[in-house]
């Protein structure tokens, strides 16, 4: 196929209002880009870091230069080589995804420098590109889909076949040599308030609700950092946190040290499954130390290591200790809360980085 008119759409939503992004782009001399799809699969490991642009498609054939050449266009080759090199950090090519709405078409290329671009496999349908993802993921999400109407057609067609695009990775840093030193999570606060924010909190399960089969089930954001602990472990890249509020001029500035996961689930006993969840609930929403202790002495958590090309489980017996970090918790190297001075970010941001 010959393509052309390429350009960028995203199920990402804008983050123009991002003051905080903003602010260290604009200060630091450091680049900020975004990933718009990585796939992580059933054995915890990234398989894929994916880019995209939307084509027109007509009869004949686009040589593997004229499609590198139509994608540096879109953006720049500096930003292209970022995106290379932060691939590079995963052991992974870059994986770009050309698609057409009219022919519901996909075509895969892979890029493993500026002047590499190689065809790897075309999908004659949505569907057909839906099931590669599901393939290549090899787990479910059990969480619907929100916020569909306002989608790229795209995005709406894959979600309907039973498998979205993959998951953005939202921020990484790189020097003014293009190379990565760091991955950034963003975290807007403007349903909380910065001050009052706290990542252990969602982590353990904040908020419990009752299915209309009169199940408790406890909202948690175990998968959601179990994602950001494989991408840092996986890359060697530092991971930091920057809460914010599009109602204030305060900000969180964070480092992950390490992540230590509640070893869920417990599908051969489903009491034992509860009364955890049911534990961590009440554990975050009080910091109550005698729920801490039944914890602590009665169960088990894990951490991830990564030992090239696997992931594993380290599984953490009781007792647990927060001073050992094998307590379920998001543990931190560094923590900092600064209140009205949205002009600190950058200078802390940068000190931190200093650091080793």
């Amino acid at each position: 196929m010959i393509f052309k008119n390429y350009r960028k759409e995203t199920s990402e939503r804008s983050d123009a209002g991002n003051w905080a992004k903003k602010l260290l782009a604009e200060k630091t001399g450091l680049f900020f880009d975004s990933i718009e799809g990585c796939n992580e699969n059933n054995r915890n490991i990234v398989t894929h870091l994916m880019e995209r642009a939307r084509v027109d498609a007509t009869d004949g054939e686009s040589s593997d230069a004229d499609v590198l050449a139509a994608i540096t266009a879109l953006k720049s080759t500096d930003v292209l080589q970022r995106k290379i090199n932060f691939a590079k950090a995963f052991r992974l090519p870059l994986t770009y995804v050309l698609y057409c709405d009219e022919m519901q078409s996909v075509w895969v290329y892979t890029i493993t420098d500026v002047t590499s671009c190689i065809f790897k496999a075309s999908y004659n349908s949505y569907q057909a590109f839906s099931d590669w993802i599901a393939a290549i993921k090899g787990w479910k999400s059990s969480k619907p889909y929100r916020e569909q109407e306002d989608l790229p057609f795209f995005d709406k067609a894959l979600r309907r076949a039973g498998t979205a695009w993959p998951t953005n990775i939202d921020c990484f840093v790189s020097t003014k040599l293009l190379q990565p030193i760091g991955i950034i999570e963003f975290q807007n606060a403007k349903n909380t308030g910065v001050e009052r924010h706290c990542n252990n909190e969602f982590f353990l399960g904040k908020y419990a609700r009752t299915n209309p089969q009169g199940y408790t089930l406890y909202d948690n954001d175990i998968r959601r950092w179990q994602s950001q602990e494989i991408l840092r472990l996986q890359s060697g890249l530092r991971l930091f946190i920057i809460t914010w509020s599009q109602k204030s001029k305060d900000f969180i500035l964070k480092e992950i040290d390490v992540i230590t996961f509640p070893n869920l689930p417990f599908s051969s006993d489903l009491k034992k499954h509860n009364e955890y969840q049911l534990l961590m609930h009440k554990y975050a929403n009080s910091r109550d130390k005698k729920v801490a202790a039944i914890i602590a002495s009665q169960f088990s958590t894990y951490k991830l290591t990564y030992s090239p090309p696997q992931m594993r489980k380290d599984i953490q017996k009781p007792p647990l200790c927060g001073r050992d970090k094998t307590f379920p918790l998001i543990y931190y190297r560094y923590k900092k809360l600064e209140q009205g001075h949205e002009d600190r970010l950058p200078v802390l941001f940068m000190d931190l980085l200093s650091r080793t």
